[in-house]
């Protein structure tokens, strides 16, 4: 009777021990669980958008003495640049919003403040994704392209030719778009609306923006075709390039505008780069007035665009 005794006061000891061990192994296993659970949702926040930017701002300065041989004109130029890029992206569903501008000053003894840059696009992108990895996208877009101030005929004659939506573009196009992760981005939206509008009086009588005399807004149905590549070398350079395309499906479908700019980027320090720039653009109904010989002005037919600045100066980027 004492065995049996004995026995049954030496399981319940040694099952009360291996029951506290037990007790003690998940207490501590659920504690790293719920710690490991919190670690990770703090570690790992979802990253649906992202919002970055890069502003830019150059001062150059350039004065001659009154005995320097070959002459000059002394001069101040200011330029600032913008570009901010807003993204979400999550499930099915991508919406992209973009603007980019640079505007530049001059001032000169002779001629006072004359322009030398002038520029903002903002695109707005709305997309759905076709399947859950896929890499192809239906798409919505607007996209706008002005400029900010009043441009002049040359820096001698103030015949004012361009000013803030004069003219302006705006683009309307349903497509599809292919995109390999953030660097390579071609869409083609075969159903898209170009509106050209040129809002003040004097310069859409003079004819100069394809809007009719008399008239202020010019509408195309078109195809419109765009290819976006950027690309980061060893962390101080970049680059980045935008095509687009369109072709008017009343007028000479085969004669396409084109529109493409490119961008080299140079990483001094943290807040000292280099951007080289290059625009260049053909459209195929644009004119541009030419003073002759005997004083009269004609207008010419479509010619190549081209716009070029290498800049070095403060960079924000965040």
């Amino acid at each position: 009777m004492k065995r049996i005794i004995s026995l049954c006061v030496f399981t319940l000891i040694v099952g009360a021990a291996f029951s506290q061990v037990e007790f003690d192994y998940v207490r501590k296993r659920a504690q790293a669980i719920k710690f490991t659970e919190v670690d990770t949702a703090v570690r790992k926040k979802p990253s649906y958008y992202s919002f970055h930017g890069k502003n830019l701002l150059t001062v150059s300065q350039v004065s001659y003495s009154n005995s320097w041989e070959s002459g000059g004109v002394p001069s101040i130029t200011l330029r600032g640049a913008s570009n901010l890029v807003y993204v979400y992206n999550k499930n099915l569903i991508y919406f992209q919003s973009i603007f980019d501008g640079a505007y530049a000053m001059a001032w000169e003894e002779e001629n006072s403040a004359v322009k030398k840059e002038d520029r903002f696009s903002f695109t707005n992108t709305f997309g759905l994704r076709t399947s859950k990895k896929s890499p192809l996208y239906y798409i919505t877009m607007i996209d706008l392209k002005s400029q900010f101030a009043p441009g002049y005929q040359s820096a001698t004659d103030k015949t004012i030719i361009s000013r803030l939506f004069s003219p302006a573009y705006l683009t309307m196009s349903l497509g599809i778009s292919y995109k390999h992760k953030d660097e390579l981005s071609v869409t083609l939206a075969p159903v898209s609306g170009r509106f050209v509008f040129v809002l003040d009086t004097a310069i859409a009588n003079r004819g100069l923006y394809e809007v009719k005399y008399g008239e202020r807004v010019k509408t195309d149905m078109g195809c419109y075709a765009s290819v976006i590549y950027t690309k980061n070398f060893l962390k101080i350079l970049s680059f980045n390039t935008k095509l687009e395309m369109f072709s008017n499906y009343k007028d000479e479908p085969l004669n396409i505008d084109v529109d493409w700019e490119h961008k080299l980027g140079f990483k001094i320090t943290s807040y000292l780069t280099a951007e080289f720039y290059v625009r260049m653009v053909y459209k195929d109904k644009s004119r541009f007035p030419e003073l002759l010989a005997d004083g009269t002005t004609v207008l010419r037919g479509p010619r190549l665009q081209v716009n070029e600045s290498f800049n070095i100066g403060l960079t924000y980027a965040f």
